[in-house]
């Protein structure tokens, strides 16, 4: 078990394994660590930057400055928090075309549910928890009276359930597929949702490789080849990256499904602050880190390409 350290030896183990001070200084990187942050969310992006390997210096950063961490970290909060907001407007629009092809279906709303339940067994238990502490109080009640049906149920599961239910609903009724929705890769929106609700770091995961069991859906792929800025290479490096996939996943689901202007436009201009604005402010930092500049470069060409301002 490693030892607890105070915010002055945090400061200390940083400078042993070569993290700098010279942009921020010590005594500020304490304050930063003493109600800003902490450690080991701070210390999560080191792993972007390379190491010494040989000499003494060996296992140490390379030209890595704290002020370098510290500029990650307010990045990835911001990319959370566009990630989040653009989740829940893309979420209330998938639901308003899941619910459209439903009308045009000819199930009754309410045997596709008894399968949804019978094959989720957990998912009723969840939603009855919600009765007891939550907004949807008195639509549980009544529909523990009257009966679940698929419009009502929607507004009370989490995205995964509704996932599995979106799923479960084109297998029953395959004629209402309308072409484009039914193959939307929502779980890789709902992972990257997951973690930006959560807090977790996602630019750290830059350096990590997608597993080999999670498959690519191929329109994202052709989403990503139709614009002939991008070559073979950055595209296949790039979208290997799991941050990178799911992010550009979220983008092409935008594209594709949200339809209004007003909502569209809006997303539009809080992207370009995001890419064009914010991300670059110090980009002096990380003229010498390759993997970020090579991201950085393929997301702004896949912004130009399909959401110019």
């Amino acid at each position: 078990m490693r030892r607890k350290l105070t915010v002055k030896e945090q400061v200390e183990h940083m400078k042993s394994k070569g993290i700098q001070f010279n942009i921020i200084t010590e005594e500020d990187a304490e304050s930063y660590l003493n109600g800003k942050t902490y450690y080991f969310k701070l210390k999560a992006y080191a792993k972007m930057f390379e190491k010494y390997r040989v000499n003494e210096k060996a296992g140490q950063y390379v030209n890595l400055e704290f002020a370098y961490l510290k500029e990650l970290a307010i990045l990835d909060m911001h990319l959370r928090h566009f990630i989040l907001k653009t989740s829940v407007d893309l979420e209330h629009t998938i639901k308003v075309k899941f619910l459209t092809d439903f009308n045009n279906s000819t199930s009754d709303g309410y045997e596709i549910i008894d399968k949804f339940f019978t094959q989720y067994s957990d998912v009723k238990d969840k939603i009855l928890k919600k009765s007891k502490n939550s907004y949807c109080t008195d639509l549980i009640d009544k529909l523990e009276s009257e009966g679940y049906a698929i419009w009502n149920v929607v507004e009370l599961l989490s995205f995964g359930d509704f996932i599995n239910l979106y799923d479960l609903f084109y297998q029953e009724y395959p004629e209402a597929k309308n072409g484009i929705l039914y193959t939307y890769p929502m779980r890789s929106i709902k992972n990257l949702r997951n973690a930006a609700a959560h807090n977790n770091c996602i630019l750290n995961q830059l350096t990590k490789s997608r597993s080999n069991e999670l498959r690519t859906n191929q329109k994202v792929i052709s989403f990503v080849s139709q614009n002939s800025k991008i070559g073979k290479t950055q595209r296949r490096n790039c979208m290997n990256m799991q941050a990178v996939h799911d992010f550009i996943t979220l983008l092409y689901v935008i594209h594709k499904a949200i339809n209004s202007d007003g909502v569209k436009n809006k997303i539009i201009e809080e992207l370009h602050w995001l890419v064009y604005e914010r991300f670059p402010k110090h980009e002096e930092y990380f003229q010498k880190n390759n993997s970020l500049k090579t991201v950085y470069d393929f997301i702004k060409k896949m912004i130009d390409n399909y959401f110019p301002l």
